[in-house]
């Protein structure tokens, strides 16, 4: 026991003198307090009137696209659930509700969405059961990330003028959540764009409570109010939103304290210290199903071997990483899926499977040694993948370094320029020569299958080591049928007991959605649910 803690503060030591720059640049040093459950905060209070303009960063970086059926980063998705209406809607507390359409189940394999009458789009034209049929086969294309939520579909009709029927080859409960995450967008106008939708030249037409006005590529996306919007419960206090790239912490940081950017969702740790005790604004942390992890991110290669997979699992110690890196707005993890995905009624079968995985994954230099000693690994440099610019990235990568080294592993880390490293999440091309990638994950809806789904079934876009068991495909398609959450649960976790074999994914800690916000403003949803929702139509000022 006593050589664990020698060997901690060793840990502790390397990532103290990594963030020693963020300290001196004007948050506190020493020791964080951890954040705790009691800390977490689903939206601030409601905005009291209108403002002219809100300056709004995108952390992760300017978006590869606004195709919603491909907008599955942090910064598009954001991006385009303010323009474009989704089919139900997710609150603050992740509760499922109507909203540009209602559902009824009218067996286990058919579902109806009635579209709601009043519903317009941007150029005035009614959103028609057409339009929301052509938008949910748009994003069934196999070309897109979105398709395989649709893997259980038979067909998509429009069987009235407001009504859209699905009907399924199988029951599928994970559909009907998923739709808080299906936007609607204008058949005539996406047909005539093409392959252009959703690019700085190409735009979009929706119906949501901002107009896109402007992307000027390279520096900025600007929205504007729809005053037309037919929720008015939920009409927009910004005349005018103007999205920012800055994807450097410390930039961002100074930019916020300066007042010249007035907020941002999914702040870089390393801001956490200069945020603190800022007088511009407010830091605040909010529930989140989202994780940093490890993905091993080609099927040949030194990585293809499992015991070094394995030894990757025990030779990071989880614990320390959230102490000094995140500053304690994170929590170690030990599955690819977040706690924070749990169906709250079924906690308890997820949680005694996940400590299992909590105990045959906690850090132990000695095991991972042992590992690395009965691979076939033979002092192959293995390199590491990390966004530019992004320091709790770097220094997360510079922990995993220095833990690997005393394993007995070389890695070199490699960092990519934000839309090249947002591009090789699902282009294979940008990833050649990479053994491993850094990355965030998340899930939109409280279910654990959506990212199973994307990582582990054939052929699927984060699938990128071909992982292809048919047991484990089976099993979430059962899961996937199932109506019963209990029933549902123990299939899930029998699937998990198999593909968490594979070591694909090495799961590091569970993250806090972190934001900030200008004291002139306040209304933001500070839970994740916001990337579900409209969420800057909640911003306004703070005072009448």
């Amino acid at each position: 026991m006593a050589t664990r803690h020698i060997r901690r503060a060793a840990v502790l030591g390397l990532v103290l003198a990594a963030s020693t720059l963020t300290a001196c640049s004007g948050g506190t040093s020493g020791e964080q307090k951890p954040v705790s459950a009691g800390d977490l905060v689903s939206s601030l209070p409601a905005a009291k009137g209108d403002v002219d303009r809100i300056t709004w960063n995108l952390t992760g970086g300017e978006p590869e696209t606004l195709d919603p059926a491909d907008a599955a980063t942090t910064q598009s998705g954001q991006v385009v659930r303010d323009l474009c209406d989704s089919l139900l809607t997710l609150d603050a507390k992740f509760d499922l509700k109507p909203n540009l359409a209602s559902y009824r189940q009218q067996s286990p394999t058919e579902l109806v969405l009635t579209i709601r009458p009043d519903t317009r789009f941007w150029d005035g034209s009614t959103v028609t059961a057409e339009d929301v049929a052509f938008s949910l086969r748009w994003a069934a294309d196999p070309s897109k990330i979105s398709s395989y939520l649709f893997a259980d579909v038979e067909s998509v009709k429009a069987t009235t003028a407001d009504q859209v029927t699905v009907t399924f080859k199988r029951p599928d409960e994970m559909f009907t959540s998923e739709l808080a995450n299906m936007v609607v967008i204008q058949k005539a106008f996406a047909e005539k764009a093409g392959s252009k939708l959703g690019t700085a030249a190409g735009g979009l037409m929706c119906s949501g409570p901002f107009k896109l006005e402007k992307w000027t590529s390279g520096d900025s996306i600007t929205m504007t109010r729809n005053d037309a919007y037919w929720n008015r419960a939920r009409r927009p206090f910004a005349k005018s939103v103007k999205f920012t790239f800055v994807t450097d912490a410390t930039s961002l940081a100074q930019s916020l304290n300066a007042g010249e950017i007035d907020g941002a969702y999914e702040l870089s740790a390393s801001s956490v210290p200069a945020l603190r005790k800022s007088d511009a604004g407010r830091l605040v942390f909010g529930l989140s199903p989202q994780s940093m992890n490890i993905y091993v991110t080609r099927p040949d290669g030194v990585m293809a071997d499992a015991d070094l997979r394995a030894a990757l699992q025990r030779m990071i110690d989880r614990e320390a990483l959230a102490e000094v890196v995140f500053h304690g707005a994170a929590t170690p993890m030990y599955t690819m899926t977040a706690p924070a995905t749990w169906p709250s009624g079924q906690r308890a079968v997820y949680e005694k499977a996940y400590k299992t995985f909590e105990a045959s994954r906690s850090y132990d230099m000695d095991a991972a040694k042992k590992l690395v000693k009965q691979s076939s690994y033979k002092g192959q440099t293995i390199v590491l993948a990390v966004a530019a610019g992004d320091d709790a990235q770097s220094r997360t990568a510079q922990l995993v370094q220095q833990q690997a080294r005393e394993a007995g592993l070389t890695i070199k880390i490699q960092s990519m320029q934000p839309l090249v490293y947002a591009q090789a999440g699902y282009d294979a091309t940008k990833r050649k020569g990479i053994d491993l990638m850094l990355s965030s994950n998340f899930s939109a809806t409280p279910d654990p299958l959506e990212t199973i789904g994307f990582s582990y079934l054939p052929k699927v876009t984060y699938n990128y080591t071909d992982y292809d068991d048919p047991q484990v495909t089976k099993l979430f398609d059962k899961a996937r049928s199932t109506f019963d959450g209990a029933a549902r649960a123990a299939t899930i976790v029998e699937m998990q007991a198999l593909y968490e074999k594979a070591n694909t994914v090495i799961p590091l800690v569970s993250t806090n959605t972190t934001t900030f916000l200008n004291n002139r403003l306040t209304g933001a949803i500070t839970s994740f649910a916001y990337w579900s929702m409209p969420q800057m139509a909640y911003v306004g000022a703070a005072k009448k």
